[in-house]
């Protein structure tokens, strides 16, 4: 499984356009908290980007699924916090949904 160091994790809902390079993609975050890990998704949800904006800079990477989809819940808002074991799952190409669904099941 990956290693994720970032505290907050936020994934966007809805379609953006990875086309997009690290600074448009901090614009569409606003003020992006420091340290925090932001994850975006194209249409068809096989390809993921991630943010991170550090004091020294911006770092932006991309994860591919090339027979699967990327699922997470969707948030009305826009926006849903991750924890980094959920992200992990996710990027591993797992359903963070019925992850979380598990997790109530099993009273956790």
């Amino acid at each position: 499984m990956a290693r994720i160091e970032a505290e907050q994790i936020y994934v966007y809902g809805g379609v953006v356009d990875l086309r997009k390079g690290a600074n448009s993609l901090r614009t569409l975050v606003g003020r992006p908290e420091p340290e925090a890990l932001y994850v975006f998704s194209n249409r068809s949800r096989g390809l993921l980007k991630f943010l991170v904006v550090d004091a020294t800079g911006v770092w932006c990477g991309t994860r591919r699924l090339h027979h699967r989809r990327f699922a997470w819940p969707e948030s009305p808002d826009g926006q849903e916090r991750l924890t980094r074991d959920e992200l992990a799952w996710l990027i591993a190409g797992g359903d963070v949904k019925k992850l979380r669904l598990k997790r109530t099941l099993a009273g956790q």
